[in-house]
């Protein structure tokens, strides 16, 4: 036997695999609309969960590869600030803070 379809069957069938499939994985929807915050340095450095100085930031945190996307100037020099995606930074640095050192110390 061969079922016939037109659009608004294959919307209706969508739909019902979308609410069911939010419904078991407790799932929400992304949001596309996210304003992204940049911010400078230092205010970066003051949503740390443990205050570091603004260099150590910059050495430690800021020169990952991961934050590669997620900064602006990092080492451009005086008259360039340094701007970082607070959003993405601060969402991984949530995710991976036991990973990170935070008694490192300054080079001399």
């Amino acid at each position: 036997m061969q079922a016939l379809l037109d659009e608004r069957d294959y919307q209706t069938i969508t739909n019902e695999v979308l609410k069911r499939l939010k419904k078991q994985y407790d799932l929400v929807p992304k949001s596309h609309n996210q304003i992204e915050d940049w911010v400078g340095i230092q205010e970066f450095t003051n949503c740390l969960p443990v205050k570091k100085d603004k260099e150590w930031v910059r050495m430690f945190i800021l020169s990952l590869p991961v934050f590669k996307n997620w900064v602006i100037n990092l080492n451009a020099g005086s008259g360039y600030p340094t701007r970082v995606n607070k959003t993405e930074a601060m969402a991984w640095i949530k995710d991976h803070r036991a990973e990170i050192d935070w008694n490192k110390p300054l080079p001399r």
